[in-house]
């Protein structure tokens, strides 16, 4: 059940975005998120990506395509942290999104999604880890 909803996350999230090009009346990007693709080698990372706005906020965070439980951390909130065994991801200020790995010694890539919103808009940051 939680896959299909991150799947129709994703599938709106594609929708909502192409259909900002039509300049029909949709929302433009309230976001602007410094970075949206974030390639790391297998070693810990630690990325900040920045926003422009402070109204938005996490509403889905999928790692190797399986949801994060978010139920316990308010993501609305200015300042948080979400924390998992794999990766760390916190919101400081408003504006700024920390995101830490910790080194990947499996045998495949890790892949952590982090969808936001705003209003009507979607946007989303997509991180791979080499194995």
């Amino acid at each position: 059940m939680k896959k299909l909803l991150f799947c129709l996350f994703i599938f709106l999230t594609g929708f909502f975005v192409k259909s900002c090009d039509r300049n029909d009346g949709d929302w433009d990007d309230n976001i602007k998120l410094s970075k949206k693709i974030v390639n790391f080698d297998s070693n810990p990372n630690s990325i900040t990506i920045t926003t422009q706005t402070k109204n938005w906020w996490i509403d889905a965070i999928s790692l190797n395509g399986n949801d994060v439980n978010l139920t316990v951390t308010n993501t609305t909130q200015q300042n948080f942290v979400i924390d998992n065994s794999e990766f760390k991801v916190e919101r400081k200020d408003g504006n700024k999104i920390i995101i830490n790995m910790t080194e990947n010694n499996t045998n495949f890539e890790r892949t952590i999604k982090i969808g936001l919103q705003n209003g009507n808009y979607f946007d989303g940051i997509k991180i791979t880890q080499a194995k």
